[in-house]
């Protein structure tokens, strides 16, 4: 029974992986960053360029197109584009609508896909003291874009900044105090703007990451197939954790830049590595440093989430961890689950052909998109 469970397990880690040419992709469609000067409120807004223009009933364009062509799309439905980020993107100063104008457009590259940058001004009334209240309902149900929608917001408004996500269950922030309050008080002191609800989102950003990145998972299970036993286990989990925490904190810091390009066919090796040492001779005495050394590849990969801003901030600083504590219970998650059913089956005369056969066939998952990694990309994402 053990061994059937192992069976249908690679089977389905076969069939869910297999479609996913790309398995990591970004885990978020678009990023904000949100800037108060004055009475104006300037919001940079990236958005996946196909989701965007098919939304905004512009249709798409042939993979072929070239860059250049997607400017010029951009620029020739200016007026189609900023009709549906005003009926989508609202902002308000307590209370007060701020009209928004749609100024410079243009695109962006991240982890091969491509990106519509927006650049909107909102003008509020007064002097840009009070509460503002953003409410996001881009790529919202009514648009019928067919996936789950999830957007990196970095503001400072009303004299406070933070980081937050927009998703589903989450469209609106509030940033800054009321109009009443800020006649009694002294203004806010700038520091980052902190909350559970926020940290819970960016705890479940992370969670979803891991979870839904078949490449991580993946190469999480074939740790576990050639572990020995639990104190292997930790030891290959520190490890990978140590090692992720690393490039992931200063990728998202803006210390550490590789080219996607670069990172993502490497990701894909590392499956295939340790899908060839798991038949060859198994868990080897250096694999501890091994999987150090294959967790910075993968948390160059974990970074892409949070690719939302320049440079240091404190405010990233809470996002960062909350991500990263999500990332660490989406891997506790995958190993309480599998390693339990591995010990299971070991104990069956045929553990060893299972082992060899599941190890094979995550390793030509990773072999296949190694190879696709190498491809350019095309025009779009």
């Amino acid at each position: 029974m053990p061994g059937a469970v192992v069976l249908v397990l690679a089977g389905l880690l076969l069939a869910w992986s297999a479609p996913a040419a790309s398995a990591h992709v970004p885990t978020t469609d678009g990023t904000s960053v949100i800037r108060q000067d004055g009475a104006s409120v300037h919001y940079a807004l990236e958005l996946d360029y196909d989701t965007l223009t098919k939304a905004a009933g512009l249709g798409t364009l042939p993979r072929t197109t070239k860059d250049a062509e997607h400017l010029a799309f951009l620029d020739a439905h200016r007026a189609q584009l900023a009709t549906y980020l005003s009926e989508r993107l609202t902002l308000t100063l307590d209370g007060s609508p701020c009209p928004a104008a749609l100024g410079d457009t243009g695109i962006v590259k991240r982890q091969r896909f491509l990106y519509a940058r927006l650049l909107l001004t909102y003008r509020c009334p007064g002097t840009g003291s009070g509460e503002f209240t953003v409410r996001y309902g881009v790529f919202s149900e009514a648009d019928a874009i067919g996936a789950e929608h999830t957007n990196m917001v970095d503001y400072e408004l009303g004299g406070s900044g933070g980081s937050d996500v927009f998703d589903t269950g989450h469209r609106e922030l509030k940033a800054g105090r009321s109009a009443a309050a800020a006649g009694r008080g002294a203004p806010p002191s700038g520091g980052p703007d902190l909350s559970w609800a926020s940290t819970g989102r960016f705890v479940s950003l992370g969670l979803e990451h891991i979870l839904g990145g078949a490449d991580h998972v993946l190469f999480l299970v074939l740790l576990l197939l050639g572990a020995q036993g639990w104190r292997s286990v930790v030891r290959l989990a520190t490890s990978f954790t140590l090692a992720h925490s690393v490039t992931l904190a200063l990728a998202v810091l803006g210390w550490v830049d590789v080219p996607t390009e670069i990172v993502e066919p490497l990701i894909a090796l590392s499956i295939v590595y340790v899908a060839v040492e798991n038949i060859t001779r198994g868990e080897s005495r250096q694999r501890v440093l091994v999987v150090f050394g294959f967790g910075l590849l993968h948390g160059l990969g974990f970074a892409g989430a949070l690719d939302f801003t320049d440079g240091f901030s404190g405010r990233l600083l809470v996002p960062l961890l909350s991500f990263n504590v999500g990332i660490e219970l989406g891997q506790l998650a995958v190993v309480l689950a599998a390693f339990p059913l591995i010990l299971l089956a070991r104990r069956r005369s045929w553990s060893a052909l299972v082992h060899i056969g599941a190890a094979a066939a995550v390793g030509l998952i990773g072999l296949v998109w190694f190879v696709e990694r190498l491809l350019p990309p095309g025009g779009s994402a």
